[in-house]
């Protein structure tokens, strides 16, 4: 009697902790969806302290933090570092989820005009992605643009500029609530400038 009861007090622990890492992350979406980054952030942290091995608390973490850094570019650094963190930690906790993957590469491509070691971790992590991943087309010619873009001294400068229409990219799926009154105003132009095209035929391109 006495070891059931303990096996019961067990599975009612077990099942509190996986109820209140359900709960937490699924606040830190609700937070994400409503622009409330930081917020969000701390859900996915609570989150990870009930299961450390929480790939997709990873993933959305570094997701926060990528908007972050878009959102401060081009004082972006600390939440750019972050960003990668997590999203390789996710797809090292899920090799299978290649939306992971993807993401992972697209953040570490976009971050490589700026940062040498963002591209040698892109470069590394396309060296593993075999010819018949249903991935390996995009990866490459994703890359290769990058590459090209990033030839020059001139080209590297010219970066900076084009690294404006990539952040604008998520910034604009955020609700305007989201920002401060003077970038929700911006945000209104980003929905229909230059920008937000000019991103999406990049991804285009290389799909």
């Amino acid at each position: 009697m006495k070891l059931n009861l303990s096996v019961l007090i067990l599975l009612a622990v077990l099942g509190g902790e996986a109820a209140g890492q359900e709960s937490e992350f699924a606040a830190g979406r609700v937070y994400y969806m409503e622009g409330e980054l930081k917020k969000a952030v701390s859900h996915f942290e609570l989150a990870l302290k009930v299961n450390p091995n929480d790939a997709e608390s990873y993933y959305w973490m570094g997701m926060a933090y990528q908007v972050l850094a878009d959102i401060a570019f081009p004082f972006a650094g600390k939440y750019t570092s972050k960003a990668s963190v997590y999203l390789t930690r996710a797809t090292e906790l899920a090799p299978g989820r290649l939306d992971y993957r993807r993401e992972l590469f697209d953040f570490l491509v976009d971050s490589a005009g700026s940062s040498r070691a963002a591209g040698r971790q892109a470069a590394n992590l396309l060296r593993t992605v075999p010819e018949s991943d249903p991935d390996y087309n995009y990866l490459h010619r994703r890359y290769e643009l990058e590459r090209r873009a990033n030839a020059s001294v001139d080209a590297r400068f010219g970066t900076l500029f084009l690294a404006i229409p990539r952040a604008t990219y998520r910034i604009a799926e955020l609700p305007v609530s989201a920002l401060s009154s003077r970038r929700a105003k911006g945000l209104e132009h980003l929905h229909t400038g230059d920008g937000i095209s000019t991103v999406a035929g990049i991804r285009a391109v290389c799909e």
